[in-house]
């Protein structure tokens, strides 16, 4: 949205309200049905407040913290992209050469919480595809450890 209200000089907020309109009427057009009292929107000004909300108990928790992160970087774009907007190191949109460098950016200590939130998803009836994919966007991984022989010592064993 913000892309393309810099190309454009359209408000992000008026083209993503068009968005959601438009999608709305497509999915009524198909014959689905919601309970629209119940939709939310993230762009949303009080959607964001509670954004904000939860951002500050992560912070005061101590789960939320500023670091130097290696990002994709396009200047021409004048933003970061995720790991899918780069394709051969170019932007998806508009091929624009990428670079890594880091950057100063916040980042939530998921996997200090990892065990919490893993129960969480315990008795969730929910598609395998999507119970793996919240497994692994928590990112909690066990090492294992390794018994190496030493080389002339028959009983003598590493372990790493």
């Amino acid at each position: 949205a913000e892309q393309f209200a810099i190309q454009t000089g359209t408000h992000p907020e008026v083209e993503t309200k068009k968005n959601i309109a438009n999608f709305k009427r497509q999915l009524q057009m198909l014959g689905f049905s919601y309970d629209w009292e119940k939709e939310v929107a993230t762009t949303d000004v009080e959607y964001v407040k509670w954004t904000q909300w939860i951002f500050l108990q992560l912070y005061k928790m101590g789960l939320a913290s500023q670091s130097e992160v290696s990002v994709n970087w396009c200047p021409a774009l004048g933003t970061v992209l995720s790991n899918e907007e780069v394709i051969n190191g170019l932007s998806e949109r508009g091929d624009h050469p990428v670079t890594r460098l880091p950057l100063r950016q916040w980042v939530l200590k998921i996997t200090e919480y990892a065990d919490r939130l893993e129960q969480g998803l315990e008795g969730l009836d929910w598609p395998s595809g999507t119970m793996t994919a919240q497994e692994q966007w928590i990112g909690k991984s066990v090492g294992t450890e390794i018994d190496f022989n030493v080389d002339g010592l028959d009983d003598k064993k590493v372990t790493v």
